[in-house]
Formats: structure tokens, sequence, C-alpha cells
């Protein structure tokens, strides 16, 4: 159920967007949350029709991790920049993120142990995309997505500064999820050795 409702949540917030927004939704689709909810949305559903991918943990741990650091970096620095709680930002930013993380506490706990290097290779993608804002999406004609990496807003140094406390709080963020996933699949094996 928690799979199927980040699915519907991702679909349902698109066609808001789709449907109402005078931007559109291709403007929204250059910015870090749409991508990772919609990774989250074909991850998801990837899982419920082959579930042979729940083995694939250190794909589901990114996952998890880039829609909850998309979702509170919008609650705690963004909302005021943008539209604010709209149903398709609601969705997004707390719904899915909340979803997520409870699928990567409760869901599929002892199948598969996270690795100690993992949450280093879940900066990979977030990394691209800051390349990507950097170079391309701050001159691209429109407000650049986010403006505390925009440099003609708020500096190249503080740009700077921000992409190292980002990254600093990504990596924390990584290997906290990997000491939850850890912590469950303990439990799990603790409760499997008292049933048996």
């Amino acid at each position: 159920m928690l799979r199927l409702g980040i699915i519907c949540s991702v679909v349902a917030a698109v066609l808001v967007v789709a449907t109402t927004s005078r931007w559109g939704l291709w403007w929204r689709l250059i910015t870090f949350t749409y991508q990772v909810n919609l990774l989250a949305a074909g991850y998801y559903l990837w899982t419920l029709v082959y579930p042979p991918a729940e083995r694939r943990v250190g794909l589901r741990g990114a996952i998890v991790l880039y829609v909850v650091t998309a979702g509170l970096i919008w609650n705690l620095f963004l909302t005021e920049h943008s539209m604010g709680y709209t149903l398709a930002n609601f969705l997004l930013h707390v719904v899915v993120p909340v979803l997520a993380l409870a699928d990567w506490m409760l869901v599929g706990r002892g199948l598969v142990r996270v690795t100690w290097w993992q949450p280093l290779v879940w900066l990979i993608y977030p990394s691209a995309y800051l390349v990507l804002a950097l170079l391309v999406l701050n001159t691209a004609g429109r407000p650049a997505p986010y403006f505390f990496l925009d440099p003609a807003t708020v500096g190249a140094a503080a740009v700077a500064v921000n992409v190292g406390a980002l990254a600093a709080c990504v990596l924390a963020l990584g290997y906290a999820l990997l000491a939850v996933h850890r912590a469950a699949v303990a439990s799990a094996i603790a409760s499997h050795r008292d049933a048996v």
C-alpha cells in the first residue's frame, strides 16, 4: 500500500501541474524534486510488477535518500520561494518522502543488507544534477530552479558554501538511512530467531 501511495501521489501531482500550471510541466521536470519523484514512482512500480527488484536495496536506498532530501530542502528553505503547499507540492514534498521513509523502515527488512559504501555511491546523481544546475539550468533563460545554487542571486562564494553544506547533509542523511536499515535488519533477524 505504501508503494501504491507513492505512485499515485506522483501521478496525481504531475497531472495537477500539467493541467493547471502556467509554467507548464516541462519546466518542472528540470527540477531535482520532479526528477527524483518520477524516479521513485518508476522504481516502486517496478517492484510491484517484478518482485525480485526488491533485492536492489542500494537502488531503493538512493531513491529514499533523494525524495527525503528534496522534501527536507523544500520544507526548510523553499516554501516561501514557491507557491507554498499546493496539492502538487504537498504530495511531492511531504507525502512521497514520508511514504518512502516508512517503506524503507517497514518493508523488505532483512532481505539484503546495505553496505557501508553505498551512501557514497548515492551521491552520484545529486552531484550530476548539481553540475547540470550550475552549468546549464542557471543560464537557461528562466529563473534558476534553486536560488541557493544561483551565483547571480546569492553570489559564487555562497553557492560554494551551499554546495559543501548540501553534500555533507546528503551524505549524513545517507548514512542515517543506512543505520536505520541495519537496525531494521537486526530486528528482523532477532525476530526470526525468536520465532524459531
